[in-house]
């Protein structure tokens, strides 16, 4: 496996997981999650986070 795969799928698990962790996903959708494109799971990281501003910001 070249390096720049390795890198690619390092960072794949990485937002899989915070989304598993955040309770956005179950980790049951964790395979499904993987064979998604970087970019959409980047994507996805993104909107949840602001998702998680807005509703903080709203609560105060």
């Amino acid at each position: 496996m070249g390096r720049l795969v390795r890198i690619v799928t390092a960072k794949k698990q990485k937002i899989v997981n915070t989304l598993i962790a955040e309770k956005v996903y179950e980790p049951t959708d964790r395979s499904f999650l993987l064979d998604l494109p970087l970019k959409n799971l980047e994507d996805l990281l993104l909107i949840q986070r602001e998702s998680m501003i807005n509703q903080e910001n709203n609560q105060t």
